[in-house]
């Protein structure tokens, strides 16, 4: 998820006439019309990402504007003499604290009631890391396969402000100590080794790379580069000729639509490309007597968009993140835009009767410091008391605090997410009984406690190999961690012999089979007995206890079947007819749990009898009951029934 930090430069500050020579910390409205450009580009992809695919790029023209304004403040008050560090961190928290302190008061407030208490408890963590402006530090804690979903976090979109407030709380002593005479030498050299270091990002390191102030910080030191010339410029009353700004503005324009039209979330960024937005930006900022700036960005209406583009910001992702939670991950479009309406019109009442008033109060700062880690101290106490459970009604409150990925399959050696596991031939069962291998993701991790159980009543040993997010393809390419264990794997089916290799996945996430054909053919040639596909499990747009606890709220009743928010057959029905011309057995989990009446919920009345415990993975519970629905199918006589037959 993307988002974009406040704008630094004063409202309240004399409007100077665009490209005329004027005192440095003049106001520019080009430039608040350029935010208008990065806030709307970051709630279009929000909102509706296929608008306008690469809108994140907003965040990076930001830093930029940053960058500039925050140094051309410094430098011009500098020369005068007359910078004061308390008054530009006094500064800097009467702009930046108002609208917080409002949006994480509403945020929290929004989430008693609507948050699980996982969920909950996460949004206290992010509260607390967002006041001491670590957000985007603290996502770095939040990745892996099992991480929360980013559309569940409503905070996530701090990590942004995170960084600029990173860049103010550093950026002013060390300009002042490294001294006008040298700094714009120092700004290039720290700028190219920020960059040289978010070039990571294609040995692996994307999340770091993107989170990372150190990746960030060239972004904002183009501005701060752009801020020495600008300043320079003026006290020397240098001046382009308007037709070379138009030709920059033009350029700088191009870059910036290429970049929010080609690039998507699947796109290495931020890297090399986040050179065409920050170029964009420089060369836009660059040119005040172009007439697209003159005209278009100093219009009052993108002025406007401007001027508001930080509460904005703060409103619109909380909004769309909570309407995505209400409404079980399916919201409509005429939801999402009236959700985008309501965070303009927020952001407005903000921006005229919160930021104006208390940021022209010269005497509130120690209040407002205050009133943020209040805000701070309360997301703590959430966290520490685990979300306050006892918000949920007796009836489904136990449903409401279920653990996700619970299942006794992620604790398995086997399943290569718990530390310390590896494939070898220890995840082989031994003996003389005939060998099930199965082989798949996280998914088919959670058939475990199934295929265990059913051991009591059907003769057979169990092999297991499975990791998070890889399917079981062989030099699918995609992954190299997976491609390595999955070869593992295979080398192990061909020395073990099995009669049955069970694979099951997240087929619905799987757009490619020709793979999975190729890798069913290799397992053909090494004669095994049976190829068993197990088709896909339901899969809930928001998790299935927080659905029911939506059932709950509006119907008072907890369903044992749901139809709403929850995968339909065509997943099924497309690897059905996938294993029918591949040539393998195929058994289906979807028919097994969803009926035309909705998909179960849960087989008993207690909470551990929920079958699924988050959007995909199956509880104990759930394993259990699907194992044992397909148990004839899976293990047909006479091969697994001689025994079982002795025993009823």
């Amino acid at each position: 998820m993307f988002a974009i930090a406040g704008k630094t430069e004063e409202a309240t500050l004399p409007i100077a006439r665009s490209g005329h020579p004027n005192e440095m910390g003049a106001y520019r409205p080009d430039i608040d019309g350029l935010r208008a450009i990065s806030i709307l580009l970051v709630v279009g992809y929000h909102a509706e990402p296929s608008l306008v695919p690469g809108g994140f790029i907003g965040v990076d023209i930001f830093f930029v504007i940053s960058g500039f304004l925050i140094t051309r403040i410094i430098l011009s008050q500098s020369k005068t003499n007359s910078f004061s560090f308390l008054d530009f961190y006094s500064r800097r928290i009467r702009r930046i604290f108002p609208a917080l302190i409002v949006v994480l008061a509403a945020t929290y407030l929004f989430g008693w009631f609507v948050l699980l208490p996982e969920g909950f408890s996460l949004l206290g963590k992010n509260i607390a890391a967002g006041v001491a402006f670590v957000s985007n530090l603290f996502q770095l804690t939040q990745l892996g396969y099992f991480a929360p979903d980013a559309t569940e976090n409503p905070l996530l979109h701090l990590w942004s402000l995170g960084i600029e407030e990173q860049f103010y709380i550093f950026w002013p002593p060390a300009l002042l100590l490294i001294g006008l005479k040298w700094h714009r030498t120092l700004m290039g050299a720290i700028a190219t080794a920020s960059f040289g270091v978010g070039l990571l990002i294609f040995f692996g390191y994307k999340d770091w790379s993107f989170y990372s102030p150190i990746s960030r910080a060239w972004e904002l030191l183009a501005g701060a580069i752009l801020a020495t010339n600008y300043t320079d410029a003026l006290e020397h009353g240098k001046q382009r000729f308007p037709q070379l700004e138009n030709l920059l503005a033009a350029i700088g324009t191009a870059a910036i639509i290429f970049a929010a039209i080609t690039l998507s979330k699947e796109s290495l960024f931020p890297g090399v490309y986040a050179l065409l937005p920050v170029l964009g930006a420089v060369l836009i900022i660059l040119s005040p007597n172009s007439l697209l700036n003159r005209t278009f960005l100093s219009n009052p209406q993108m002025v406007l968009i401007g001027l508001i583009s930080y509460p904005l910001y703060l409103w619109h992702w909380p909004l769309l993140s909570y309407l995505g939670i209400v409404r079980n991950g399916n919201p409509n479009a005429v939801e999402i835009w009236a959700a985008v309406l309501v965070a303009i019109a927020l952001s407005w009442l903000t921006f005229r009767f919160v930021e104006i008033p208390l940021r022209q109060q010269k005497n509130t700062t120690p209040k407002l410091a205050f009133g943020l880690l209040t805000v701070g101290m309360v997301g703590i106490v959430t966290a520490t008391a685990s979300g306050f459970g006892f918000r949920f009604p007796p009836e489904i409150r136990d449903i409401a605090q279920l653990a996700p990925h619970g299942n006794a399959g992620f604790r398995d050696k086997c399943f290569l997410d718990v530390p310390g596991s590896e494939f070898n031939s220890s995840c082989i069962e031994q003996g003389n009984k005939p060998l099930v291998h199965l082989w798949g993701d996280s998914t088919a991790a959670a058939l475990y406690p199934g295929l265990k159980n059913a051991q009591a009543t059907v003769p057979f040993r169990l092999a297991r190999f499975t990791a998070s997010a890889c399917p079981p393809i062989l030099a699918a390419g995609s992954d190299a961690r997976c491609d390595a264990a999955n070869q593992i794997v295979f080398d192990l089916i061909k020395s073990s012999h099995p009669e049955i290799v069970l694979l099951h996945a997240w087929w619905d996430g799987l757009k490619d089979l020709g793979k999975l054909r190729e890798t069913i053919d290799q397992l053909k040639a090494l004669s095994v007995k049976r190829i068993i596909i197990l088709g896909p499990v339901p899969v809930w747009k928001r998790t299935l206890p927080h659905t029911l606890v939506n059932f709950y709220r509006l119907r008072h009743t907890i369903a044992d079947r749901i139809a709403a928010g929850v995968s339909g057959p065509e997943g099924d029905a497309r690897m059905e007819a996938f294993s029918k011309s591949a040539g393998t057995e195929y058994i289906s989990a979807w028919h097994m749990l969803c009926n035309l009446e909705g998909c179960m919920t849960r087989v008993g009345p207690s909470a551990s009898d929920v079958i699924i415990t988050d959007n995909v993975h199956l509880s104990d519970t759930g394993s259990n009951f699907l194992i044992e629905g397909i148990r004839r199918k899976l293990f047909p006589c006479p091969e697994f029934c001689q025994e079982q037959i002795l025993r009823e």
